[in-house]
């Protein structure tokens, strides 16, 4: 039977819309612009031929024709998404296993993408601080960090590490200095104090890398930094989007390798599933911008 349908992104728009009552909010849910969504509004009432909201300085106001369709249109996704869900079994959902801080300020800023893609895809994200070895049977993926002595079969290098300084900005110019090291807070990504002895040492700039602020994760030092707590030592990429949004300067711009990288592993058996080879493909694809930042970092 031929159906006559609207749009369904028109639909589907105008359901957040009625929900919310404000384009800005639908906007942020649907992770769009508020003029997609307004187009989309008005695609609907002109293929309809009816007014479905009010405009008014006070915002918007749904008229009765509008409630009925909002009705009617919930209803309808609601015994899609119903029919659908017998497909969406455990078979489907592929657990990674990362480290936190790549989870939080690299994955889990992308996965939405990939959800809106791979809908019946479901990604479960474990985060621990412990890297995830080839006997773990709890996690089909895992993000590793370290030197690289697996079987080539069950990893692949994502990126190599560099790393270097950040602040917030204003932090050393406050103090009077601009890239004068000495006097800040060093703040250490782990306890240990690896990586400023690393970066002291092959960027040649004379540190005591034994004082400063210990932290359990380079995610905490990053917020640290990004408070004005101090300066800390970071992976690149890692505090890429906080660099960009000018949350975070590079008081020196010297990058150093650390000859660790991190490594995207995987069980060979795991190597069958479609949605782990989907997921798989896709964190591969994602990191290439990371490779080329690393590069420009290393140039």
């Amino acid at each position: 039977m031929s159906r006559r349908l609207p749009s369904l992104n028109a639909l589907r728009c105008f359901e957040i819309v009625a929900a919310q009552l404000s384009i800005k909010k639908a906007a942020l849910v649907l992770n769009v612009s508020e003029s997609a969504v307004s187009r989309q509004v008005k695609i609907l009432e002109d293929q309809l031929g009816a007014v479905l909201f009010i405009r008014s300085h006070n915002g918007l106001e749904i008229t009765d024709e509008g409630r009925r369709l909002a009705l009617s249109v919930k209803e309808a996704f609601d015994h899609i998404a119903n029919a659908i869900d017998p497909f969406r079994n455990e078979r489907n959902a592929v657990t990674i296993k990362v480290l936190p801080t790549f989870a939080l300020r690299w994955l889990l800023p992308r996965l939405r993408a990939f959800q809106e893609r791979h809908p019946l895809i479901k990604v479960n994200v474990h985060t621990r601080l412990n890297d995830m070895t080839l006997n773990d049977n709890d996690a089909d993926l895992g993000i590793r960090y370290g030197i690289g002595n697996w079987p080539a079969d069950c990893a692949t290098e994502l990126y190599p590490e560099w790393i270097l300084p950040v602040c917030a900005p204003g932090y050393l110019e406050a103090r009077g200095v601009e890239t004068d090291l000495s006097a800040a807070t060093l703040l250490h990504p782990l306890p240990d104090r690896r990586d400023w002895a690393t970066w002291s040492e092959k960027s040649h700039t004379a540190l005591d890398a034994r004082s400063g602020l210990d932290f359990d994760a380079l995610d905490m030092a990053l917020s640290a930094a990004e408070a004005g707590l101090g300066v800390a030592m970071t992976d690149v990429v890692l505090a890429h989007e906080a660099i960009q949004s000018g949350r975070l300067v590079v008081p020196l711009r010297k990058a150093v390798p650390t000859g660790f990288s991190y490594y995207l592993v995987r069980p060979p058996e795991m190597r069958r599933r479609r949605e782990v080879v989907v997921v798989e493909d896709w964190i591969r694809s994602e990191i290439e911008d990371a490779r080329a930042l690393v590069d420009r970092y290393a140039a």
